[in-house]
């Protein structure tokens, strides 16, 4: 059910938008609730295209001559709406802030099924009695979890990466010295079109990590990098490659293992609607996969900082120590045997009764907050 106040994006077909020009049709957009994606990229073909109980989503980016290209697919109006309304409860619920809340997230839709719902983890039971049933008509699932910490010792890699070429793949491994992670694919920032190596920013400890050598485990200690940023709250770490090494767009021991972009939001929940698997390669757990569970998390479950943007998903018998820093993936629904697109940046999975999934900052997030694109 849907609240009488809320703009509906099926409404666009009621508009006049053939005759809309850019502006007025961006603004027409965004009054009706399709996001900012949706405003800068979509255009009026893509709305005519639509039948009428259905809208045009941008489900994902991709690299065009360093330029990036929305991809877009019509999805149920209905569904689309329900999702955006889960969305904006969930930041208005704040359950987070609540004493006792491990964390919280959207579950998707499912076309023709179940609507949004969201999803909160306790480690109190009166916890459970702080968080409401409901938020403007969506539904709030709780569920009691175990809260007692995890310790960790840094482990020896049993299967260090094999010697590469100067250009270096995602999913090798790689390490500060200490302890030692997966290497996402490169990572690219759109302003310049500079690429740089990328991990989990726990690898590197804190937030006072710049500088810091970041070395391929390749039998030896190989560096091939700087680091250059890290960012505690998304869980990333970037790092300035050595001129003798170049960062690729693609995924080691996978095939296609050519990255050509990222899902968006309503990307990675299309793809939970459609109940359709996303996939990493750790370099301790090796091929996983996995069905997507929620979106838009919010965690404060692993350390000190509570990070923003999350995906759940897979099980955690998918990732152990060693696999943070690596990307979920799915094949490009356009063009699977051309390559994949990047879900998001897995960082840890459950450890505690009640729970079973992997936990990653979605590339979405990642764009949005720091603007690096996969």
């Amino acid at each position: 059910m849907h609240a009488e106040s809320t703009p509906r994006t099926g409404g666009i077909h009621d508009e006049r938008v053939s005759t809309m020009g850019r502006r007025r049709f961006m603004d027409t957009l965004r009054t009706l609730g399709f996001g900012l994606l949706s405003s800068l990229f979509l255009t009026t073909e893509d709305v005519l295209a639509a039948d009428d109980d259905e809208v045009p989503v941008v489900y994902g980016l991709t690299r065009d001559d360093g330029e990036l290209r929305p991809r877009h697919k019509t999805v149920p109006a209905d569904w689309y709406d329900d999702f955006r309304e889960a969305l904006a409860a969930h930041d208005r619920l704040g359950a987070i802030a609540t004493e006792g809340v491990a964390n919280s997230a959207v579950e998707p839709g499912e076309y023709g099924g179940a609507n949004a719902a969201i999803r909160v983890e306790v480690t109190a039971e009166e916890a459970r009695g702080a968080v409401p049933e409901a938020i403007d008509q969506v539904p709030v699932e709780v569920t009691r979890v175990d809260s007692r910490s995890r310790k960790t010792d840094p482990e020896e890699l049993s299967n260090p990466s094999a010697p590469t070429d100067p250009g270096v793949p995602g999913s090798v491994a790689v390490s500060n010295g200490e302890m030692f992670g997966t290497l996402a694919p490169a990572l690219r920032d759109p302003a310049d079109g500079s690429t740089y190596f990328a991990t989990a920013n726990h690898v590197f400890g804190g937030s006072d990590n710049q500088g810091e050598p970041f070395y391929l485990l390749d039998g030896d200690r190989t560096r091939i990098g700087t680091v250059s940023a890290g960012f505690p709250k998304a869980d990333l770490v970037c790092a300035t490659p050595e001129e003798e090494f170049e960062p690729l767009h693609r995924i080691r021991d996978v095939s296609p293992g050519r990255v050509l972009g990222q899902f968006t939001r309503a990307g990675l929940a299309d793809l939970k609607a459609e109940g359709e698997p996303l996939q990493k390669i750790g370099v301790k757990t090796g091929h996983s996969a996995g069905q997507i569970q929620a979106v838009d998390g919010l965690t404060c479950a692993y350390g000190a900082i509570c990070k923003n943007g999350q995906i759940k998903w897979g099980r955690e018998s998918g990732f152990s120590d060693g696999d943070s820093g690596s990307v979920n993936f799915h094949p490009d629904p356009e063009n699977p045997d051309a390559g994949v697109l990047v879900g998001g940046l897995n960082n840890a999975r459950t450890w505690w009764p009640g729970e079973n999934y992997i936990w990653g900052t979605g590339a979405y997030h990642i764009t949005e907050k720091h603007g690096y694109t996969f």
